[in-house]
């Protein structure tokens, strides 16, 4: 097992962190494990530099954090055991899709609660991605405009997403999947307040008539883009990234146009609940 006391570097005050030296191919220790899931928490996304990790690797050291699962968006014919999957994400519907900030897959009942992900392949430049917290967003609007969003839901669906998507031949998504989330959730381990809408996925806000739904979802897709939530990261072959998806969302900076494969995996999460 791995004994080394783990360092972490944050990088800005709300979002990202530098792991010091560890080797993710081998049992890490329950302190670590602790120290890694902390970091998580507290800075939403936690990257590791040179772990040339196989699928079986990555699975292990993903199992130290909770379940893995397939992702909720892909439909199956039939069960199949979860593992980390290999996305090309080099093809323009996938990158069409992930250049726009998102948490993965919230359309579902239960999204996705840790995610990571492993650069394989990058470009010689660009293919960045972006992390923002959603706690420093919600935090920033002001108390009259975070007291109505504490009492509202929204829908969430992937009919932007497959139309974004069109011309991709990712096998059978599910079409049809909707649910209904709170527009601010709380958080189930730190219990702190977090936007939780997003371009990609979320339909509408179904307490409000559509104009002033779409008047104020256009509303915070454009505040999630401040500067002052986000870290931006230049991948170099085996970087890995383990963020929460449950507060952080994401953007692929599509700016490339050389081959750029990641190794992913997802960890089970539970149903969103709001403040109210």
């Amino acid at each position: 097992m791995t004994t080394t006391m783990l360092d972490l570097e944050p990088m800005t005050p709300v979002v990202g962190a530098i792991a010091g030296d560890i080797d993710l191919r081998v049992p890490l220790e329950p302190d670590t494990v602790r120290t890694i899931r902390r970091g998580v928490l507290d800075h939403g996304v936690v990257f590791f530099r040179e772990q040339d990790l196989t699928h079986e690797q990555l699975l292990a050291f993903m199992c130290n954090f909770g379940t893995p699962c397939m992702d909720p968006f892909a439909a199956v014919e039939k069960p199949v055991p979860p593992e980390s999957t290999i996305v090309d994400m080099h093809t323009l519907p996938y990158r069409r899709a992930t250049s726009v900030w998102h948490y993965d897959s919230s359309l579902a009942a239960e999204p996705g609660s840790i995610i990571s992900l492993r650069a394989v392949e990058v470009p010689p430049v660009g293919g960045d991605t972006c992390w923002s917290s959603m706690y420093a967003a919600y935090d920033a609007l002001s108390e009259p405009l975070r007291n109505m969003l504490d009492g509202l839901s929204a829908a969430h669906s992937g009919v932007k997403t497959l139309s974004l998507m069109s011309g991709a031949n990712y096998g059978s998504m599910q079409e049809n999947m909707v649910n209904v989330h709170p527009v601010i959730r709380v958080h189930p381990e730190t219990g702190k307040k977090a936007l939780f809408v997003n371009e990609l996925w979320t339909e509408r806000i179904v307490d409000l008539e559509p104009s002033e739904s779409d008047h104020v979802l256009a509303y915070l897709y454009e505040h999630v883009k401040s500067p002052a939530f986000m870290i931006r990261w230049h991948w170099k072959p085996n970087d890995v990234a383990l963020f929460d998806n449950r507060a952080f969302q994401h953007y692929a900076v599509n700016d490339y146009d050389a081959p750029r494969t990641m190794q992913k995996s997802i960890l089970a999460g539970d149903r969103p609940f709001g403040p109210r």
